[in-house]
């Protein structure tokens, strides 16, 4: 169980699990109030991803979220909005170089695009890709229509990796489906709270 929750965190940390965050420029499919918070159903076990704020990384403006696990904050992540996609760009103390997208924008059925980066020592290769832009997704939340996001055949420090993300239009990540050494697992939006 442990074992299982430890992976769940560490692959959300990685891919984008653990979601949402400040109002900037940027798209309601991941929205970025300050002090949003989404609970995340892994296994039996939650996870909380909160808006931490914004700050400057890179000369850039960037959202924080952190990542909680039994109100202990387990990991923090920076992502940075851009005109063509999200991106995420540290992990814990690790800088990604180059910043990895996890969403196209605009987003459209089909659209692809390659990743190969480090995440401090690691890396991170393969290729993600919009499969459906209406695909029906339920989840403790609710029932939603969402775009559906890919990766088949990453590699993350040797390891082939799977990874699929639902998207939904001001709620942001609802689901993640992911095998990571060998082992699936999946997180399920049980509730989201937008900040004020």
């Amino acid at each position: 169980m442990l074992r299982t929750l430890r992976l769940a965190v560490g692959a959300a940390v990685l891919f984008a699990a653990s979601t949402a965050l400040a109002q900037a420029p940027g798209t309601d499919l991941f929205p970025l109030k300050a002090k949003s918070k989404w609970v995340y159903k892994v296994a039996d076990q939650e996870v909380t991803v909160v808006v931490a704020g914004t700050e400057k990384f890179n000369n850039e403006d960037v959202t924080k979220l952190d990542t909680m696990v039994g109100g202990q904050v387990k990991a923090s992540e920076l992502y940075a909005v851009k005109a063509d996609g999200i991106y995420r760009v540290k992990v814990k103390d690790d800088k990604i170089e180059p910043p990895v997208k996890i969403l196209q924008l605009p987003p459209a059925k089909g659209a692809s695009w390659k990743i190969d980066s480090k995440v401090g020592a690691q890396t991170v290769k393969g290729e993600f890709k919009i499969t459906e832009d209406k695909a029906k997704v339920k989840v403790g939340a609710g029932e939603f229509d969402a775009v559906q996001v890919e990766g088949t055949d990453l590699d993350v420090a040797g390891t082939k990796t799977t990874v699929k993300q639902w998207f939904v239009p001001g709620k942001g990540i609802v689901k993640i489906e992911y095998v990571l050494q060998g082992t699936p697992s999946t997180l399920e939006l049980k509730e989201y709270v937008e900040g004020k």
